[in-house]
Formats: structure tokens, C-alpha cells, sequence
């Protein structure tokens, strides 16, 4: 989570790969910014504790590097500091219940695709420009990113790993979807 990317597509394509393989699955905070103070704000950093917290992270984890002027604490500011402090304490206190927040529908791309997902011109595989699955994948991705939020999950099409009996609503990415 960061770069200033979707973190509602982010925890989807995570907590999906680890629904799917009965594992646990955790968050990573990273840079908004390339530089300085490279870190969200701390009530943002919050924010996406707790959706990822709701959402069904055993863990999380603040990526603090680098360490800037020999300050021992890296590019945490005090406003980071306390929001892991409130993080702490509304976790612990049960005022924010762990895994609260549950897929009802998921959405299968195809197999072995590695589209990154960032955005409608992004890379397949780190190398290739869009092709012809590109603007279909993006739409329906886009689509049900919006009606679903917090309540989707991304997967891809690998028969070791079926979505059969997991889900309520299962859509696959070249089907065309309507909403009534």
C-alpha cells in the first residue's frame, strides 16, 4: 500500500491470493512520495492500518527507510508515531474488531496475466504494453472496485485454487457486468 495507489484494489488482490491459499496475509505500508517526507500523513497512515486491519491483516508493517540526517527513527515523523500508538490502542481495546470487513464478490483475471493493475496503460509483465484484454480487464476492474470497495477480491484463474463455494458473487473479466 502506497505509491499513491488504489488501496482498496491493493488489499483485493492481496487478502484474494490468500483467501484462495488458506494463508494468512499482511500489509505494507510504503512511500506516497520519492521524496521527502515520503510518508502519507499519519492519520492517513491510520486509515490504512485499520482498513487493513478490518479487512483481515494478521500483520502490517511501515516501510521506514531511509534514515535521513542520522535520525534514528528514519522518515517516521511524531504524527506516525502516534498514529501506530491509536492503531495500538484501538486494536487492542476491541474498538476496531479484526477481519469485520469481508469479500462478498471477486473478480477472476486470467491466468498467468500480470497486468499491474495501476493503470489502463499499464505494463503486462513488467515488458509488454496493453493488448486486447487490457481495456476489458481495466473496466471491470474499475467497476467493481466501485460498487464493491472494500468488499472485493482480485484473483487469477488457476484451477489449484477455485473460487467455487467462497464467494456470494464470483465475475470474471470478460463477462459483461450490470448492476440493477
Amino acid at each position: 500500500m502506497g505509491w499513491n495507489q488504489s488501496l482498496v484494489k491493493d488489499i483485493a488482490l492481496i487478502r484474494g491470493a490468500a483467501t484462495l491459499q488458506q494463508k494468512d496475509w499482511g500489509a505494507i505500508i510504503t512511500w506516497k512520495y520519492t521524496n521527502p517526507p515520503y510518508l502519507d500523513s499519519g492519520e492517513a497512515i491510520y486509515d490504512q492500518m485499520i482498513s487493513a486491519y478490518e479487512t483481515g491483516a494478521k500483520y502490517i508493517v511501515i516501510f521506514n527507510y531511509p534514515y535521513p540526517n542520522d535520525n534514528p527513527y528514519g522518515i517516521m515523523l511524531d504524527e506516525h508515531f502516534e498514529a501506530l500508538e491509536k492503531f495500538w490502542n484501538n486494536t487492542t481495546q476491541e474498538k476496531v474488531t479484526h477481519n469485520s470487513i469481508l469479500a462478498e464478490a471477486v473478480l477472476v483475471l486470467p491466468k498467468n496475466y500480470a497486468f499491474g493493475l495501476r493503470n489502463p496503460e499499464d505494463k503486462i509483465w513488467g515488458f509488454w504494453g496493453p493488448d486486447e484484454k487490457t481495456p476489458k480487464i481495466w473496466s471491470i476492474t474499475q467497476e467493481l472496485l466501485s460498487r464493491y470497495g472494500l468488499h472485493l477480491d482480485i484473483v487469477y484463474d488457476d484451477s489449484t485454487f477455485p473460487v467455487s463455494d467462497k464467494y456470494q458473487n464470483v465475475y470474471y473479466w470478460n463477462q459483461t457486468v450490470s448492476f440493477d
